[in-house]
């Protein structure tokens, strides 16, 4: 592959045991990985990784779960050893944590608390192109809103229509808040995890779209190894929202399936931003595959 960069594109990967190795091997140390905080790993083996990322040369964007703090102590310490390793972007989320381990029960209190701590730090939220299962319309608009004005961008959940993600992303455009949108699409992984991610994400309504693609026939064959297709959706947000001043671009949901990441990173399109966007994500670098 050439030098040139194909795409503005973020991986999420989770912080298993053999990420440093697996990753390095695919994509190349100039990109933009995100790193997971999942209920039984806890914040500190998400910091742990991405400071090891960021050492590395990645652009790290560590996840922090409030549900997964256990207090400010905690907090400030694990942000202390992210700018020690020279991470300034954040993304926080409530966490799928049960019983809160601490005082903050969702991610704008824990947004509240890290600016508190330094207004150094830029922090992405999230945004629900089909809504949440477990959450109304209008508290997600509500908190959407009331977080944005301490935001720096937002992060879409994993979205399998074309249709939905452009909705979202347009009514962002119109209602505000005016941030930069990463778009969430899946990474070419087994189609049996993507139908269980998906039921738990609650993205059903875009999953029965997606069965249209060849998802639904792979299931029905048992054939665990076959993996959807994400590059015909990838090129139909591309045709959607190409040109839109609030796309920032692709967050590749990976499940850290990372070996079959070469092939949808070599077909991504090219994405110009505006200059507006270009300004707003000066810090992010457009990222080839790694050869």
């Amino acid at each position: 592959m050439s030098n040139e960069a194909v795409a503005r594109v973020r991986l999420e990967v989770v912080p298993s045991a053999d990420l440093l190795k697996q990753l390095s091997a695919v994509f190349d140390t100039k990109g933009s990985v995100s790193v997971t905080c999942l209920p039984h790993h806890g914040p500190g083996r998400t910091v742990e990784a991405s400071v090891n990322l960021a050492r590395m040369g990645y652009h790290t964007v560590p996840h922090l779960a409030a549900r997964s703090i256990t207090n400010q102590a905690e907090l400030h310490s694990l942000l202390l050893r992210l700018q020690d390793a020279g991470v300034s972007e954040l993304f926080l989320v409530a966490g799928d944590r049960r019983t809160p381990a601490g005082p903050y029960l969702w991610s704008g209190q824990l947004l509240e608390a890290v600016k508190a701590y330094s207004s150094d730090f830029s922090v992405g939220i999230a945004g629900y192109p089909e809504g949440h299962p477990q959450i109304s319309y209008e508290k997600l608009s509500s908190s959407l809103h009331m977080k944005a004005p301490f935001a720096s961008s937002i992060v879409t959940q994993m979205c399998f229509s074309a249709e939905a993600i452009s909705r979202y992303v347009k009514t962002i455009r119109k209602s505000g808040p005016e941030l930069p949108v990463w778009v969430g699409v899946p990474g070419p992984v087994s189609v049996r995890k993507l139908m269980s991610m998906g039921a738990r994400l609650g993205v059903g309504r875009s999953l029965k779209l997606a069965r249209g693609t060849g998802l639904a026939g792979a299931l029905m064959r048992g054939d665990d190894f076959m993996s959807y297709d994400s590059g015909r959706l990838i090129r139909e947000v591309h045709q959607e929202l190409a040109g839109d001043p609030l796309f920032a671009g692709f967050h590749v949901y990976t499940f850290n399936d990372l070996s079959r990441l070469p092939g949808l990173l070599e077909g991504l399109p090219a994405l110009q931003p505006t200059a507006t966007l270009a300004r707003r994500n000066a810090a992010t670098p457009l990222f080839p595959a790694k050869i």
